[in-house]
């Protein structure tokens, strides 16, 4: 049992570093985003720390994917798209400020 929790931690810890470097995200910014320490980001990425119910949530709706795909690494539904929206939503949430964001929010609504 115990090596089963082992492989799924690393499998999780290696999901979470690829969506974070696909999406071009730094360690600190995504430990920053996240509320967790980098060294905690780092262990959870190396396998070495094992994600929470709460905390993966939090991941899941950061990076927008499925808690299938960061259990199992597959997903039911449309991952890639789900991964392209979390790159664009991942860089206007680093490159705009909170006023940029809500006006970038309000055009895409007017035009809707």
């Amino acid at each position: 049992m115990a090596s089963k929790k082992l492989v799924l931690r690393k499998e999780m810890g290696k999901r979470v570093r690829n969506l974070r470097k696909s999406g071009g995200i730094t360690i600190d910014v995504l430990a920053d985003k996240l509320g967790i320490t980098q060294s905690h980001l780092g262990l959870i990425e190396r396998g070495e720390r094992g994600i929470t119910v709460e905390r993966l949530v939090v991941f899941c709706d950061y990076f927008k994917c499925s808690a299938d795909y960061m259990l199992t690494g597959k997903d039911s539904g449309a991952s890639t798209k789900k991964q392209s929206n979390s790159k664009i939503a991942n860089a206007i949430d680093l490159l705009l400020s909170d006023d940029e964001k809500q006006k970038l929010y309000d055009f895409v609504n007017a035009i809707k």
